[in-house]
């Protein structure tokens, strides 16, 4: 009842103001944009040789170097590309959550399912590592990006019948640079919190 009565009470608020897709949108422009003014690289702003790729970058070898990557991360994008396919994916499939769960659990879905995704990106490091031995110490393997959470959106939004798995899945592969395992962690996980709370969801 408690949730049924501040769903009803945000959505008489100007929907744009508080609008969690857009907020979140927002943030995600404007953490680019003040990194690659930091280091002055706006196309692709996280080279190899940039410091904070692995500070904030889930950078694994094959364990995370530092915990708070598993979030930072999903603010970080390495081109201008990859982060207008995130966004505009974010948008489609934002807007449509909002529609059916309430504010807070919208921010649930975005911010678990992309830790959510970072893990099985992390878990993927583990099995190569177990699999083909220990990996070169000079290499590591980051993952960047929000596509975890928007995968999470995805799922969250519109359930199993409304996604076309193979066509958004390569889609988002292709134009977020990868990460197989970390959008289909949060794809999953995005499905999973859609049935917890099915009660919630008017098209379920």
């Amino acid at each position: 009842m408690t949730e049924n009565i501040q769903a009803s009470t945000e959505k008489k608020s100007n929907p744009y103001l508080i609008s969690p897709t857009l907020i979140l949108s927002l943030i995600l422009i404007c953490v680019y944009g003040a990194i690659g003014f930091l280091v002055g690289d706006f196309v692709s702003p996280l080279s190899t040789n940039s410091p904070v790729l692995l500070l904030l970058a889930q950078c694994d070898g094959p364990l995370p170097i530092y915990s708070w990557t598993l979030v930072t991360s999903i603010f970080l994008h390495a081109s201008i590309i990859h982060i207008a396919s995130n966004i505009l994916f974010l948008l489609l499939f934002g807007f449509i959550l909002e529609e059916q769960v309430t504010k807070t659990r919208w921010m649930t879905t975005f911010f678990l399912t992309g830790i959510m995704g970072n893990l099985t990106f992390v878990g993927s490091d583990l099995a190569g590592f177990f699999l083909t031995g220990f990996p070169n110490s000079l290499s590591l393997s980051c993952g960047v990006g929000a596509s975890g959470a928007v995968y999470g959106i995805m799922g969250a939004a519109t359930g199993l019948r409304g996604v076309v798995l193979i066509i958004f899945i390569a889609g988002l592969d292709i134009f977020a640079g990868g990460g197989f395992f970390a959008h289909i962690g949060g794809l999953v996980t995005g499905l999973l919190l859609r049935r917890f709370w099915s009660s919630e969801l008017k098209n379920f």
